[in-house]
């Protein structure tokens, strides 16, 4: 009998034991969790790693991700469904254009954080549809931000009171483009605002800023919703519109990507920014035969590949895509 009683005893410890290693280890990982999480958010510990990177450690986050070369930089075309995004990163230096809207900036944060962005020196907005800067309110207040960057436009909307509340809590510079105004990114390597040229469009997506990325012998055309109106002004000027990529303007509508605008821009590669079910139609057909006529030799959609990430030495373009299988709409 007491042996018998020793043994339970002994089980009822040890139970007891093990009860209470697993409650001090939840404990223990609840704590990391917290700490991590606020750390992201507001303590910002520069020698405490974020959880983005503990998921990429274990191959986990935003897909493709790139390691770049010193002599690298990457554009990232990423997948909001039907709204714009995309993000130059070269020598440290970081620039998102729009974010899309609301329901997918949780996705953009994201990506950013899983790409190792901590700070963005320029933010462009476009022009202010929600599509493009939605969720941007939302977006500026999780990183340390340079400055914003808007055509001059009139705006009347909540989305625009959200932005410019955030702006001014932050202390963010806020500007007006000017067309022919550069950022230098490094040697050989710039963005330049060519539009808005002008002021007076009739319509909104004619104020699109409109940018030309140049790094050695490679460049990217980033377009906005411009259209034809706006395409026909920059031609009209004169300004150099030569690209190896272009971001399709306006998702790929009809309006946009006029057949004298192709001719200008001669692109190689076409990437729409649009999403898996968009009552638009876009990719317009029409579209697609402007491009192939023009000597587009490759086309990508955020809605059939997800995140594009595309890497420049300064003389060679590669490509990668979230889905394995690169898709072309031009056969």
């Amino acid at each position: 009998m007491i042996e018998r009683k020793v043994r339970r005893d002994k089980i009822k410890r040890r139970k007891e034991f093990v009860s209470a290693l697993i409650s001090i280890a939840a404990s223990v990982f609840l704590a990391a969790v917290l700490f991590l999480y606020f750390n992201d958010r507001y303590l910002h510990i520069g020698a405490v790693p974020s959880t983005y990177d503990i998921i990429r450690f274990f191959g986990g986050g935003a897909k493709p991700y790139a390691e770049l070369s010193d002599n690298e930089m990457a554009v990232s075309f990423i997948d909001v469904g039907q709204g714009d995004c995309e993000l130059i990163s070269a020598n440290g230096y970081n620039i998102l254009i729009d974010c899309g809207d609301t329901d997918k900036i949780d996705s953009v944060i994201g990506f950013l954080k899983y790409s190792g962005v901590e700070q963005l020196n320029t933010v462009i907005i476009t022009h202010p549809h929600d599509d493009h800067y939605g969720g941007m309110h939302k977006l500026l207040s999780r990183f340390e931000v340079g400055e914003v960057v808007m055509p001059e436009f009139e705006v009347q909307s909540v989305t625009y009171q959200r932005l410019t509340k955030v702006i001014n809590d932050r202390g963010i510079r806020f500007r007006y483009a000017k067309a022919g105004e550069r950022l230098m990114l490094g040697e050989d390597m710039y963005l330049d605002i060519i539009a808005p040229i002008y002021l007076d469009y009739r319509e909104e997506n004619d104020f699109s800023i409109v940018a030309r990325l140049v790094y050695g012998e490679t460049s990217f055309l980033f377009t906005g919703d411009l259209e034809r109106a706006g395409e026909l002004d920059l031609i009209n000027a004169g300004i150099n519109l030569q690209a190896d990529v272009l971001k399709v303007g306006h998702h790929g509508s009809a309006g946009s990507s006029s057949v004298e605008f192709l001719q200008q821009v001669s692109p190689k590669i076409a990437v729409f920014e649009t999403g898996a079910i968009n009552y638009y139609g876009h990719p317009r057909s029409e579209v697609l035969d402007r491009l192939a006529e023009n000597g587009c030799e490759e086309a990508y959609s955020t809605a059939a590949n997800g995140n594009i990430v595309i890497i420049s030495d300064g003389k060679e373009l590669r490509v990668l895509t979230e889905n394995e299988k690169a898709y072309s709409f031009i056969e």
